[in-house]
């Protein structure tokens, strides 16, 4: 039976009105809307720190690769520079064109199809033993130190032959396959190497001469050699001294001024060991990016030191790219002008590095005016310049613009510095590479 109060009471109502409806789905937009904007937020920053890290990763290995063979410039005894005359002023173990124009920047000059080097930018170049070891030679015995041609002495001599053995005179083992592994090469490949010796007077007695591989005896023992446990137990490097167009450039490279001999006094041989020369440079694409941008990278030619000709006359040794989105590459030489062991930038005052550089401090290709190297002073540091960009463009930055890095100064029109250049994010980084075997 229903009582007065249950039939003045209305029934519950049940579920949600349209306002609380309305309420709950702005919110749950706003929610949704703020979880969009944080994971597009999120997605863009990631993508910006995997091109910086791609960016920060090519300027390492670019540097690295620069660097390793910089600081081992002259290993094998090449000195820094040769002081030969304006001829050939450009050979030693360190070498700079500096910022290339349209009528210097062949890689190879006057190879055909040779790469070139970005215009504005510098190329390195660097010489020494580099891959294989440096290979004691016994100065004593006869035999060991054979030289041929002209009156048979030194200053005369147009080839000759060292034996290198699997003993050094003290008595330690040094491992001669590699050596055996080059002249083979060189043979089957009807190829040369450049090899620099070096006399066991005096370091200032040192030759870069031609192997001959094909009269080089490398699979018999050798009876001046002592007994050894390993086979053979030494090999006859032949060489060339002059003769041909490769033997005669090699030759500029050594201590003697002409196109004939070695040094009077090297009747002997000290050391052995294969030289190499490698250029690096940044190439840019013949080809642009997606976006109609130039691409560029830190590239690196391997030549027969001394010569416009690529190692094993081979055009791919000629471009081998080293990293990637490499924007410009700048090198200044640090030189002892004083002789007191450091090297200064700047004018006078203290300290002189506070002081913007100078046509006269110790850095050559720092300013603009700057003498051409060499110079008739020790060269004891190079400074190494790479700058990267990364891959694609970020259209919601504007990086600063460039202004000048060494000599080589920026304007308003290169690329790095217009509105679009400006959304590539840039990083520069130096390295400071004191020489050893200088």
């Amino acid at each position: 039976m229903m009582t007065v109060r249950d039939a003045a009471t209305p029934p519950r109502q049940r579920g949600f009105t349209l306002i609380e409806v309305v309420v709950a789905t702005l919110i749950t937009f706003e929610v949704i809307l703020a979880a969009l904007a944080l994971f597009d937020f999120h997605n863009r920053l990631a993508r910006v720190q995997a091109q910086v890290t791609d960016m920060q990763q090519s300027l390492r290995v670019a540097q690295y690769e620069m660097v390793k063979l910089t600081r081992e410039a002259g290993r094998g005894g090449l000195p820094a520079v040769l002081h030969k005359g304006a001829a050939n002023q450009a050979y030693g173990a360190v070498g700079v064109r500096n910022n290339v124009t349209s009528a210097s920047d062949q890689i190879a000059v006057g190879f055909s199809n040779s790469p070139k080097a970005l215009d504005g930018t510098d190329v390195l170049i660097v010489r020494g033993a580099f891959t294989l070891p440096i290979f004691t030679l016994d100065s004593s015995g006869p035999g060991r130190f054979v030289l041929t041609g002209g009156t048979g002495t030194p200053a005369t001599a147009t080839a000759g032959s060292v034996i290198v053995c699997a003993l050094t005179p003290t008595n330690i083992a040094q491992d001669i396959t590699p050596l055996i592994a080059a002249v083979s090469a060189a043979n089957s490949a009807s190829q040369v190497e450049p090899l620099i010796l070096v006399g066991s007077r005096s370091d200032a007695d040192f030759a870069v001469v031609e192997l001959n591989p094909a009269s080089s005896v490398v699979n018999a023992n050798q009876p001046t050699c002592p007994a050894s446990a390993t086979f053979p137990n030494g090999i006859r490097v032949a060489f060339n001294i002059t003769g041909d167009a490769n033997a005669n450039a090699f030759q500029q490279l050594g201590a003697v001024t002409g196109t004939t001999g070695l040094p009077a006094l090297m009747s002997a041989g000290a050391t052995l060991g294969v030289l190499e020369e490698y250029r690096y440079y940044i190439r840019k694409d013949a080809t642009l990016n997606a976006l109609g941008d130039p691409v560029m990278h830190l590239s690196r030619a391997r030549m027969y030191p001394g010569t416009e000709t690529p190692y094993y006359n081979d055009p791919t040794n000629l471009q081998v790219d080293v990293a990637d989105n490499l924007l410009d590459l700048q090198i200044a030489l640090g030189v002892d002008f004083n002789g007191d062991g450091l090297i200064t930038e700047g004018g006078t005052g203290v300290p002189p590095s506070a002081l913007p550089p100078t046509t006269t401090d110790e850095w050559i290709y720092n300013v603009a005016g700057d003498p051409p190297f060499p110079v008739a002073a020790p060269l004891l540091e190079v400074r190494i310049n790479s700058i990267a960009t990364t891959g694609n463009p970020d259209p919601a930055y504007q990086g600063p613009k460039l202004i000048q890095v060494e000599d080589h100064a920026y304007v308003a029109t290169d690329f790095p510095n217009t509105f679009h250049g400006r959304c590539y994010r840039h990083r520069l980084l130096t390295t400071v590479v004191g020489l050893r075997n200088l």
